[in-house]
């Protein structure tokens, strides 16, 4: 297989801090055809003057500056102006090892597939080290296969990034402008329109927890997202795949959980919609079997869905604890 040109777009706003860091990790790519695509989304921090600096001394990278319209939008500007056969994506508060693109493409290349996926390692708040994919082997997998395991992250999430693309795959695909946790309403998309797709347990990507990511107990309405973009991608997914039904009706008892986390440890009460808050607990109470009954449920899955059916207040304390012991 020829050497195809990759395209690796890095949306960036107000990260000056940590910018650096990707944009070296960009730099000590070992693949030999790569461009950089930067798109600043409106910085205000410096950080826009940090990639133009970046662009002085490396001839691969483009930067565009454009007004503050959100990551879907920055993520889709980059799309748009990648010439790249193949495409990936960086955050850029995280970082990539130097044989990222290498590693992907080699994926491509030995099962020719036109996705490759590989592990990615979490370096938590409390500076743990976190490799999700290491008990997972090599393989090439069906679309159903991927959407299923996708789902119920086992061995790699939703997240578009820590994946190669072949470009086509994006022509009719966009990411959802103005909402929050926009990779949910994107990834599975590109994957349905793909038959086949390498998985690699390797972690070349290095995402970076943020302490104010975790300790921040603001809530906002654009968190509902969650639970709409998870019960359209749910909806596609089974109506297309009905063996998913149990990863499927897990996963949106999932994004209910993560909302009702975030609402039940909300400082600002005021700010939560008490309606909107109930209508998830019924939910949850109505379907608990989606998780009681459902072979794919784990321990934790269990433990919120019994909590909660004693008390909100016993929920809450039973995730205040549980994330006192993550790493």
């Amino acid at each position: 297989m020829e050497t195809p040109l990759i395209s690796i777009i890095v949306p960036v706003y107000n990260v000056q801090r940590l910018l650096p860091r990707c944009l070296e990790s960009l730099k000590k790519q070992t693949y030999p055809k790569l461009e950089f695509v930067i798109v600043d989304d409106g910085s205000t921090d410096g950080s826009g003057v940090t990639c133009d600096e970046f662009k002085k001394h490396e001839l691969r990278a483009r930067i565009v500056h454009q007004q503050n319209l959100g990551l879907s939008e920055a993520r889709n500007r980059g799309i748009r102006e990648a010439t790249g056969d193949y495409i990936t994506f960086v955050d850029s508060d995280d970082y990539i090892l130097p044989d990222f693109a290498q590693y992907l493409f080699s994926l491509i290349s030995k099962y020719q597939t036109r996705i490759a996926i590989c592990g990615i390692k979490e370096i938590t708040a409390k500076n743990k080290e976190i490799d999700y994919a290491s008990d997972y082997p090599e393989k090439v997998m069906s679309t159903e296969e991927t959407l299923g395991r996708m789902l119920r992250e086992e061995g790699f999430t939703v997240t578009a990034y820590a994946k190669l693309y072949h470009k086509s795959l994006w022509q009719n695909v966009k990411f959802p402008a103005g909402a929050l946790h926009e990779d949910l309403g994107t990834t599975y998309k590109v994957i349905k329109n793909c038959p086949r797709i390498a998985f690699g347990p390797e972690a070349k990507y290095i995402y970076v927890k943020r302490a104010s990511s975790i300790s921040s107990t603001d809530f906002s309405s654009g968190k509902y997202d969650i639970i709409r973009l998870t019960d359209e991608m749910c909806d596609e997914i089974e109506a297309r795949f009905p063996y998913l039904i149990n990863t499927v009706n897990l996963r949106r008892m999932h994004a209910r959980f993560s909302v009702l986390r975030q609402m039940v440890l909300a400082k600002e009460l005021g700010s939560i919609d008490q309606a909107r808050e109930q209508e998830i607990i019924d939910y949850l109470k109505e379907h608990k079997k989606f998780v009681t009954k459902n072979p794919y449920a784990t321990s934790r899955d269990k433990l919120a869905i019994y909590t909660l059916l004693i008390h909100k207040n016993i929920f809450k304390l039973a995730w205040q604890i549980y994330s006192k012991l993550r790493p």
